[in-house]
């Protein structure tokens, strides 16, 4: 179940906050592996990008613009074919020089998901980063997305804030807000929104042969 093995992840990085995170994305059906990244991107982790089966994409002449996608997403994007060995050495130096902050290409950036979500984002960030024992360790963007899509961890996360009720309120007000004047629910705008974002990035970086 992809949504188990993601919380997986998501719990891993949250706990752990490794320096890099290297994320594998398969290079056959980039739409959908790289909806992962994009939620790497909204948890303001800093990022390595192995796209692996990168012969496949080569034997379909598919043609990719490495340097261009680096730049829309923000990551850096290694071809690798892990099978043979190739590129795992060029991969870990640019493990290395992004995390000594020597990629100029590597910045945060962010999702747009649309005018009326975004402002619920902001509402929710403000009331997030009232405890910042909290911010220390979480995105505020990130935990306000999080609660926005009803997700039961981030709820448990934010239990242990002051203003806990306060934050539950709010996003439940938002959610209705948002409900109602889009007839969806705020997790699906979301997903859209970020399916959206990968399809435009690809959009300008691939030519399928």
């Amino acid at each position: 179940d992809f949504s188990s093995e993601e919380r997986f992840v998501r719990e891993h990085i949250l706990l752990k906050k490794p320096d890099v995170v290297v994320n594998v994305v398969d290079a056959n059906n980039l739409e959908r592996n790289l909806y992962l990244t994009s939620q790497l991107i909204d948890m303001d982790v800093t990022v390595v990008l192995a796209l692996n089966m990168y012969d496949d994409l080569l034997e379909r002449k598919d043609k990719l613009d490495l340097d261009l996608l680096s730049k829309l997403l923000g990551i850096r994007v290694v071809p690798t074919i892990s099978h043979r060995g190739k590129g795992i050495f060029r991969l870990l130096k640019h493990v290395i020089r992004v995390f000594e902050g020597r990629d100029p290409d590597i910045r945060h950036i962010h999702i747009n998901y649309g005018e009326e979500l975004e402002q619920s984002v902001q509402k929710l960030q403000e009331l997030i980063r009232k405890t910042p024992s909290l911010t220390d360790h979480y995105s505020s963007r990130f935990l306000s997305l999080k609660l926005l899509e009803k997700d039961d961890n981030c709820a448990f996360l934010i239990s242990e804030t002051p203003n806990f009720l306060e934050i539950q309120d709010s996003a439940r007000e938002e959610g209705n807000r948002i409900r109602s004047l889009f007839k969806e629910e705020a997790d699906t705008l979301i997903t859209d929104a970020r399916y959206g974002f990968v399809a435009g990035a690809l959009k300008e970086t691939m030519k399928k042969s």
